[in-house]
């Protein structure tokens, strides 16, 4: 278990632990942030915690108000439309990039990642499900070899993985396979280098899940 003394400052610590925290939605959206409660939890004084909460309210992960405090930021519909626009552009560079000049070894990587989802899949882990399926989206940002395209699909898919944290387990069962066969459906495309074929397919991936996600909170306003 990380303490303050893994870190180089305690403001770092409790960045580090707060974004966790809400990436993975044990602090969901609403939620608000009790600069007392927090203190006691984590161990160290206020101020590094507020320092903190300004960093992540710049990442648009927190929301403070003067005079009321701060909540984790909401994920509203348009928000969610947002995060896969976003997506969708980066991972079609990315790909166009990548498609047929991909390095054996990155293809190996993706293949097993494709292949703990299969497993996780199977035996109905969402949690593991999504994080192979996170660590196989930044995998092909990474095999762009574009440093700012890999920073900004990063901070996209980090939005994406807690919005899956907080949503995903309820469309699970229904997304996961379809999900799979569309993975190695792409990997397939990213060994032959049929780019118009992979980009098709991966604006369609995108689609599908972005449609599950936009059903659902539709049912949760309901």
């Amino acid at each position: 278990m990380e303490t303050s003394q893994t870190f180089q400052t305690k403001e770092e610590y409790a960045y580090q632990a707060l974004r966790k925290a809400i990436i993975h939605c044990d602090l969901k959206p609403g939620d608000k942030l009790v600069i007392d409660r927090l203190s006691v939890d984590l161990g160290i004084s206020q101020i590094p915690i507020r320092s903190a909460m300004q960093r992540l309210q710049a990442e648009g992960l927190v929301v403070i108000t003067p005079h009321s405090g701060a909540v984790v930021a909401e994920l509203p519909p348009e928000k969610v439309d947002e995060i896969f626009a976003l997506l969708a552009a980066l991972e079609q560079v990315a790909l166009r990039l990548t498609a047929g000049a991909a390095h054996a070894a990155d293809l190996d990587a993706l293949a097993t990642l494709i292949g703990s989802m299969d497993a996780a899949a199977q035996q109905g882990d969402a949690e593991g499900w999504l994080t192979g399926n996170i660590r196989f989206h930044r995998k092909i940002a990474e095999m762009s070899g574009m440093p700012l395209l890999m920073e900004f699909t990063n901070r996209t898919l980090d939005e994406w993985e807690r919005l899956s944290h907080c949503y995903f387990p309820r469309v699970a069962s229904e997304r996961m396979l379809q999900a799979q066969a569309e993975h190695r459906e792409m990997l397939s495309y990213l060994r032959s280098g049929e780019i118009d074929r992979l980009v098709i397919l991966t604006g369609t991936h995108n689609r599908h899940a972005h449609e599950n996600y936009r059903r659902l909170l539709k049912e949760e306003t309901i």
